[in-house]
């Protein structure tokens, strides 16, 4: 068992790709890894019951689009910020983001990584379509060179805005 796996006893559900341009990204991503049909949506700290990054408030804004493969693939293109999708585009530019994590306990998989030295960036939580689920991304670049997320899934996503294509 790695490190990781020991602090965020999960599967991987989700590989994450930070891009500028979400519609083009579909097709140059569909054609490599395959994925679609995409279910897209604009995802924004108004519609969490809480949202945070670096340990304040944010309003940050992204489009995204998920998979139905597994593990899923996630596209997310950066609108306003603050928050970790914006700050990763501007530094390192597009491509691989994050691995996402089920985990059972959002606040027990927090604990864990902050005591083994990893920051939480950004939080949210509240985004599913009954008001449920939560997520924490942790700053594991300098030993991994990308982000974990752990994710509470909700019961249910809400309703895309668009199926692509």
């Amino acid at each position: 068992m790695t490190r990781i796996e020991s602090l965020l006893p999960g599967r991987v559900f989700q590989v994450a790709f930070v891009v500028r341009d979400l519609d083009a990204a579909l097709g140059r991503y569909t054609g490599l890894l395959g994925g679609a049909p995409w279910r897209c949506y604009a995802f924004s700290a108004a519609i969490h019951r809480s949202a945070s990054y670096r340990g304040g408030p944010t309003d940050f804004s992204v489009r995204l689009a998920l998979s139905d493969t597994s593990p899923q693939y996630e596209l997310i293109e950066p609108q306003r910020g603050p928050g970790i999708h914006a700050d990763w585009l501007e530094e390192r530019g597009e491509g691989f983001h994050h691995l996402g994590v089920v985990v059972d306990s959002l606040d027990e998989a927090t604990a864990r990584m902050k005591a083994a030295g990893y920051d939480t960036v950004q939080t949210g939580a509240g985004f599913g379509g009954d008001g449920d689920g939560a997520y924490a991304y942790f700053d594991t670049t300098r030993d991994l060179g990308f982000v974990v997320e752990a994710v509470e899934p909700p019961g249910r996503m809400p309703d895309p805005d668009r199926i692509w294509p």
